[in-house]
């Protein structure tokens, strides 16, 4: 799943770069055997890329960028860890690259802006929430949307049980397990089971101080996941407002891939419900006040002006309007306004594209 603010962060630092810009995108794979087509695949993008790039400018504009892709396609790390898709985006002295939760055409594109729209769906960017995996003693947090699940870090909560009650009896036989989350799993043999329950109540009550913390942070709510009766003690315990209603009421790591995604797209539609009611809404009022645009030139002149406020299109560009639309995007991002890609099953933009005006 795209993490908004390293990808906001990334497109940040890519628009600041010089020379031509080259968008590759491609469907990838999940699992052995499948992924091992995925490099080769990217090899003859960038072949492609390479072409494209010989018929506009002189090699020395674009040959650093050519073997920084290089060197990505022979990263066999990052081939291990793909997704369903992928975008990369890159320029002389830049690169960055998006896993996509769904599939998308392959596509290379080569001109003076990127292509970003695949890389800012509208409901993988809004409707997100936290997921979390507790059980008695341990946790795993993942960041989650409609499209897909990533598996996030909090450096600031402490990382393991003893690190945080020094009550804990220290003469039991005590294991420390580190996990992919952040609390250390603790085994004490010896303990009473009023400690234990005593120790359980600790570490939920820290738990949902820390998620609470989260919450102001970041604004996204949180679903909660595991057996009925750990869940049933923590929601006892917790005191944040954020937890949604609906629940995984099973350890993650007995779902696969597809069973978890269906679970969290069931939970999250209320909230993608609410979204899209917020954005038909901030449409309409756009509209009879005038500050509305659906045609593209009128766009285009717009986003150069600094008066588009938001930029939504569908994913689907007309490859002789790519280029006016990837300028225009570009220039909605520089001066801090929104972009959003969207599907037409999703929100009725009357037409392909419609820009929200600041005046």
């Amino acid at each position: 799943m795209i993490d908004v603010a390293q990808r906001d962060a990334a497109i940040t630092g890519l628009l600041q770069a010089q020379g031509p810009r080259v968008s590759i995108f491609l469907p990838t794979h999940r699992a052995y055997p499948d992924n091992q087509r995925d490099p080769i695949v990217f090899k003859n993008s960038i072949q492609q890329a390479e072409a494209l790039l010989t018929e506009r400018w002189p090699r020395r504009d674009w040959e650093g960028l050519i073997a920084r892709l290089t060197t990505l396609q022979e990263d066999q790390a990052f081939w291990a860890h793909t997704t369903e898709g992928l975008a990369v985006l890159a320029a002389q002295g830049q690169l960055a690259t998006f896993h996509l939760e769904e599939a998308i055409a392959e596509q290379v594109i080569v001109g003076d802006h990127f292509h970003l729209l695949p890389i800012y769906p509208l409901l993988q960017s809004t409707a997100q929430a936290y997921l979390v995996d507790i059980s008695r003693d341990r946790f795993t947090i993942h960041q989650v949307s409609r499209e897909g699940t990533a598996q996030v870090e909090l450096p600031d909560v402490k990382a393991s049980f003893p690190e945080l009650f020094d009550d804990f009896d220290k003469q039991a036989d005590l294991n420390v397990g580190s996990y992919s989350g952040l609390i250390g799993t603790h085994h004490g043999h010896r303990a009473r089971a009023e400690e234990v329950q005593k120790d359980r109540e600790k570490y939920f009550r820290y738990l949902d101080e820390a998620f609470t913390k989260l919450h102001k942070q970041t604004g996204l709510p949180m679903i909660l996941a595991g057996t009925e009766s750990n869940l049933a003690q923590y929601r006892g315990f917790a005191k944040g407002n954020f937890y949604l209603e609906g629940a995984i009421t099973q350890p993650l790591d007995s779902l696969d891939h597809r069973q978890l995604s269906a679970q969290v797209r069931d939970i999250l539609q209320p909230q993608v419900h609410k979204v899209l009611d917020s954005f038909t809404t901030r449409i309409r009022n756009a509209r009879k006040e005038g500050k509305a645009e659906s045609r593209l030139p009128a766009i285009h002149q717009a986003a150069g002006e600094g008066r588009v406020a938001m930029l939504l299109s569908q994913y689907q560009v007309p490859e002789g309007e790519r280029a006016r639309l990837d300028e225009a995007a570009t220039q909605v991002l520089q001066q801090g306004g929104e972009l959003y890609a969207i599907s037409p099953d999703d929100l009725d933009l009357g037409g392909r594209y419609l820009a929200m005006l600041r005046f």
